[in-house]
């Protein structure tokens, strides 16, 4: 960050995915919407609303967010196999 406050050139991928934080943040937001907007047609929709919260809270007192895993495994949060010699050595 001292790099950046002190204007020094940054080369940042241009189709970089969001943070995991921010993708997790968006993802519990959707899903409490989606909980909320199908409860007026299935009652039991709330369910969702209701579960997100208490992973969030499960996530916090054991510091551990399975939706972050979940997410990280996804295709666009995996990085690009390092190039690596053949197993000859050329």
């Amino acid at each position: 960050m001292a790099w950046e406050q002190a204007g020094l050139p940054l080369e940042k991928e241009a189709h970089a995915p969001w943070a995991l934080e921010r993708q997790v943040r968006l993802v519990a937001g959707l899903l409490i919407l989606i909980g909320l907007a199908l409860s007026h047609v299935w009652p039991l929709a709330i369910v969702i609303a209701w579960f997100v919260p208490l992973g969030l809270i499960f996530a916090a007192l054991t510091d551990s967010c399975m939706m972050g895993m979940l997410l990280a495994k996804l295709p666009w949060n995996r990085s690009a196999p390092a190039c690596s010699l053949p197993k000859n050595g050329q």
